[in-house]
């Protein structure tokens, strides 16, 4: 093979590599029954789980065990825990009243070492033929408002994530063509990140509608192209203190939420 053509080939193999790692990065959010039920109702949702988000849900994790917090927050910021329905979907422990809550999930953190023989729930340590190891963190929220809007300022609150979409306004104020801004915090400081957004239904190949970034305040905004069902997503990286354990944190965060 000659050198020039060599070099194309290695060089296309290398995008091909970079483009499946990136495509193959999963993350998490929260797909809510009715994000705008009637007072006296429980909500209902699922946790979805894969590297693309549409219509219906996506995948759907099933796995309870993996997961270290399932909740909701009241407009008065109380927490009100979820229960199983079965293996994949969870329903309130009360029925809501009127106002704002948050619905919260949490995975647990913890390390993926990816081997030549496979992905390893485990630090490098006492691994061998390892690729790439990483800390993982994961979280999604989803803004639910049940009977006409009450305490809006309760979708704006913090929940002291390790990183976390915060919206700036209510997503019941949205309306298409309109824009949404948020805050994203990362150890409850901003920060400047990519973000990227779509809805329910754009498409079914993984494509995403809309991508920004936050500025060194932590603020973005995203055009509503559409009304229904959106979630934006944003991944952060840094380095891990220790690198005989692993190569670096990579700590995901989802918000979503419905315009009508």
């Amino acid at each position: 093979m000659h050198s020039f053509n060599k070099k194309i080939f290695v060089g296309t193999l290398f995008c091909l590599v970079l483009f499946a790692a990136q495509a193959s990065a999963h993350f998490m959010w929260l797909n809510v029954h009715d994000y705008t039920p009637k007072t006296d109702q429980a909500a209902q949702f699922t946790v979805g789980w894969g590297h693309a988000f549409y219509n219906p849900v996506g995948d759907i994790l099933s796995g309870r065990e993996t997961l270290d917090g399932l909740y909701l927050t009241d407009p008065m910021g109380k927490t009100i825990e979820a229960k199983p329905l079965n293996d994949f979907q969870y329903e309130s422990a009360s029925p809501l009243a009127q106002g704002t809550y948050l619905a919260v999930v949490k995975r647990k953190e913890g390390f993926s070492t990816k081997t030549v023989d496979g992905y390893k729930h485990q630090s490098k340590k006492g691994l061998k033929n390892v690729i790439s190891s990483k800390y993982l963190g994961m979280y999604g929220k989803a803004v639910i408002n049940v009977g006409e809007p009450v305490n809006t300022q309760a979708a704006m609150q913090s929940l002291d994530l390790p990183f976390e979409i915060i919206p700036l306004a209510d997503p019941s104020t949205l309306k298409a063509g309109g824009y949404f801004r948020f805050k994203l915090l990362y150890q409850g400081k901003p920060i400047a990140a990519d973000i990227k957004a779509t809805y329910a239904g754009f498409s079914y190949g993984g494509a995403w509608a809309y991508s920004t970034r936050t500025d060194k305040q932590g603020i973005g905004e995203v055009k509503i192209l559409e009304s229904g069902i959106w979630v934006l997503y944003a991944n952060h990286k840094a380095p891990y203190p220790n690198p005989k354990e692993a190569d670096e944190y990579s700590y995901t965060t989802s918000l979503t939420f419905e315009v009508r």
